[in-house]
């Protein structure tokens, strides 16, 4: 079985940590070893949900109907794809249905956003202060339009909504100088985390082994030992950790003070696939088994299915925002976005669009469009949907070291495209 896990986690280039690309990555849980061979639809049928440790089918009413005596739900999600988000929506309420109290837990929210969460909740806030007063713009980089939907039914519901994750700074300070050398007071509240189980290593491994300077072509039973001779391997295990202990702390607190409710959390696949990560976690603060949901995605491979993946693995189609268009008479470039932090960076180039041809590759970093500094991947978005068939438009790409200038030239309007 393949090592390597979500090209998320990494994030690591000089020794050095990079925040953004682990929230960038992590939770969007794309694979670094080989490339997708297969449609998602071809392992798991759009519509169905499989259960791997029976190998059985069922369909998204019977999940719901077998998840509602469930403490706590873990749903996961890539972040930039629609139908995660729209299927997120449809097992909320399906559960609230089934339990008259249910709580909401997000990744996307640090800690200090929980006075804004409840001010939300108790109808005091628009929609355009409550994303303002949560930063929403800087913490977490993909559109909030992916997430409204959610947090509309949790304040129409008067459902409570917790936020789940801490601040970066934590992250990166435990990144550069290990866990125990933080201050107490700098911890926000987290104790200490469950050691990595050895295959949470192994898989941590594979990914601090196939990124940057630290690429190896390795058999995966090498990886594990490549990675422990390398200079800061255990600084970024104990990253992914406080990380992941905090989220299952915030549920678990959310857990405790409604006793009767049942807790749904929202957040990246990446922290619980495998029943590593947050699972993990709330296993060692004696919470009950979480019910472990991930919906499935283009980027897996089938044979990345074992028994313990997942409790359910649900089949929906691959429908990335960063490649939607808001105009069908607007260009597209022909990328998929991930949140980087010198800008945005392309995770995959589509055969055939005007990216190819532009030259852009997988892991260019855009850093300047149309002389515009991009920092998130809205900004490419709404640059390329302002601009017009038949002109061009200036882009500035990092590929390592080097600054690449390009022009992407998009063909006059014709019915061919």
């Amino acid at each position: 079985m393949l090592v390597g896990i979500l090209e998320g986690f990494d994030l690591y280039r000089d020794n050095k940590f990079s925040l953004a690309k682990i929230l960038g990555y992590l939770s969007i849980f794309s694979w670094v070893f080989v490339q997708t061979s297969l449609m998602a639809d071809d392992c798991v049928p759009v519509g169905k949900v499989l259960q791997p440790k029976t190998d059985t089918w069922i369909n998204t009413t019977k999940l719901i109907h077998a998840s509602a005596d469930k403490k706590i739900v873990l749903l996961g999600e890539h972040h930039d794809n629609m139908e995660h988000h729209r299927w997120q929506l449809q097992m909320m309420t399906g559960l609230h249905t089934l339990n008259r109290d249910i709580v909401l837990g997000f990744e996307m929210f640090p800690r200090k956003a929980q006075p804004v969460l409840d001010s939300w909740v108790n109808g005091e806030l628009t929609e355009q202060q409550f994303l303002k007063q949560v930063d929403w713009a800087t913490y977490w980089s993909f559109d909030a339009s992916l997430y409204m939907p959610m947090f509309h039914y949790a304040r129409m519901n008067k459902i409570p909504i917790y936020a789940l994750n801490i601040e970066r700074s934590l992250i990166r300070q435990v990144g550069k100088q290990g866990w125990e050398n933080v201050a107490v007071e700098q911890r926000e509240g987290i104790s200490d985390p469950k050691p990595a189980s050895d295959g949470y290593r192994q898989m941590l491994a594979g990914v601090f082994m196939q990124h940057g300077e630290n690429h190896s072509d390795a058999p995966s039973e090498e990886l594990v030992s490549k990675a422990m001779a390398m200079p800061g391997f255990n600084r970024f295990v104990e990253s992914q950790l406080v990380w992941d202990r905090a989220m299952a702390e915030a549920i678990a607190s959310g857990a405790r003070r409604h006793p009767q409710a049942q807790f749904v959390a929202v957040l990246g696949s990446g922290h619980m696939m495998y029943r590593y990560g947050v699972p993990e976690q709330l296993n060692a603060l004696d919470m009950p088994n979480s019910s472990v949901m991930v919906p499935w995605d283009i980027e897996f491979e089938c044979d990345y299915i074992q028994a313990d993946f997942a409790d359910a693995v649900i089949g929906l189609k691959s429908i990335r925002f960063s490649e939607q268009q808001t105009n069908s008479d607007k260009p597209r470039l022909g990328v998929y976005l991930e949140a980087d932090d010198a800008g945005v960076k392309i995770g995959k180039v589509i055969a055939g669009s005007i990216a190819e041809k532009l030259g852009l590759q997988a892991n260019d970093v855009i850093a300047v469009m149309a002389g515009i500094k991009i920092t998130d991947v809205s900004q490419v978005i709404k640059i390329v949907q302002a601009t017009q068939f038949g002109t061009w438009l200036p882009v500035r790409v990092k590929r390592g070291d080097e600054l690449l200038d390009r022009v992407a030239k998009f063909p006059p309007l014709t019915q061919n495209n």
